[in-house]
């Protein structure tokens, strides 16, 4: 394997005389420190596919173990998008040792910046660097200067493919998730990788209950179901830092994949704006070890879900109510605002293409 590295990150390596070689194809990267503002970390970029690997908190003295570390963060982001285990290790395999280059090629220079730019966007809402590369090669590129658009992800598949085995092929959970509507509930089974990431679940959960991600959220796992939804989980997942103070034994839930706890953790409860506090039960229904389907995946769904800002259940019985009776004195106004919402009744198309979507984009 050939990495071509900028002549600030040959610098920092302290690597001089580097030499200048023109491959370009499957088993050629292109590499680029950054050290700006507090960060540290390094973007790899595939030539043939643009697909990105970001490693974080790199400092210059582990600089010394790149390889290694490219190596393993590979696999794992290869992986994170479901790429069969096996064709993982006969790529990672063929790639054989690393050999370094200058990256002279003015183009391809201008590519790796562009991708460089993608990471910063990615790292403005994510945490975790495995979900920052997940979301650059989820995005729309140019591949090599000219008009053809790629998509990363899709393009490193089709690439993969030369080993000639099934190029997905995962892990997957089947889950049972019910929004507790005092008996108006919404339920929603889905099917979803077991690797990815709690807040990665959250944004299928989003997309599978009509939420536009407005307010914050937690994860509670049980390893006893309990009717009690305020008692202390066994384990609490929060979104930011900043809620960490409040809660000194929780976790991170862009830390924490779903593959971390569950299936010992067969009960979890998901809980949606902390002022109307809408409750979801979630339960492991099925594993499937071998799974080959694009994921997320919406296997079925009932029940209407509360428009934003509703007023917890109780209000969503109201809201019921009124907008199911065309005689009620509130019922213009209502149906008005259930419009300015964006509030549909269950469509499963409709859903379906939510969830199918729901970590496509950033």
């Amino acid at each position: 394997m050939v990495l071509y590295l900028t002549q600030k990150l040959a610098g920092t390596l302290k690597l001089s005389a580097l030499p200048i070689t023109t491959d370009a194809d499957l088993f050629s990267w292109r590499a680029h420190y950054i050290q700006e503002n507090g960060f540290r970390f390094v973007v790899f970029m595939n030539d043939a596919s643009r697909f990105t690997v970001v490693i974080d908190d790199v400092k210059s003295a582990s600089l010394k173990n790149l390889p290694e570390i490219f190596m393993k963060k590979l696999r794992d982001v290869l992986l994170a998008h479901c790429i069969n285990p096996e064709v993982v290790e006969r790529y990672i395999a063929e790639l054989g040792k690393i050999s370094y280059a200058k990256n002279e090629e003015r183009k391809r220079a201008a590519l790796l910046n562009k991708n460089v730019q993608a990471t910063w966007r990615a790292m403005q809402r994510y945490d975790s660097y495995t979900d920052i590369s997940f979301c650059v090669n989820k995005m729309l590129f140019n591949l090599s200067g000219s008009d053809k658009l790629i998509v990363p992800e899709i393009k490193m598949r089709e690439l993969l493919a030369k080993y000639r085995l099934p190029v997905i092929k995962f892990r997957a959970f089947d889950l049972k998730a019910r929004l507790m509507l005092d008996g108006n509930d919404a339920v929603r089974t889905l099917r979803v990788p077991a690797h990815i990431s709690f807040r990665q679940l959250h944004r299928v959960l989003q997309g599978a209950f009509g939420w536009k991600d407005y307010h914050l959220c937690s994860f509670g796992l049980l390893k006893k179901w309990s009717t009690n939804y305020y008692e202390p989980p066994d384990v609490h997942l929060v979104q930011d830092e900043e809620d960490l103070a409040d809660y000194p034994d929780a976790k991170l839930m862009g830390e924490v994949k779903l593959s971390d706890y569950i299936p010992e953790y067969k009960k979890v409860i998901y809980i949606y704006d902390f002022g109307d506090d809408w409750i979801h039960h979630i339960e492991l229904i099925d594993v499937i070890d071998d799974c080959e389907e694009n994921v997320p995946l919406l296997i079925s769904g009932n029940g209407d879900t509360p428009p934003e800002d509703s007023g917890g259940a109780d209000g969503f019985a109201d809201f019921l109510d009124i907008i199911n009776n065309p005689t009620h004195e509130d019922y213009h106004q209502i149906t008005e605002w259930a419009k300015e919402q964006w509030w549909k009744r269950f469509d499963y198309e409709t859903v379906a293409n939510k969830v199918k979507y729901a970590l496509e984009y950033p």
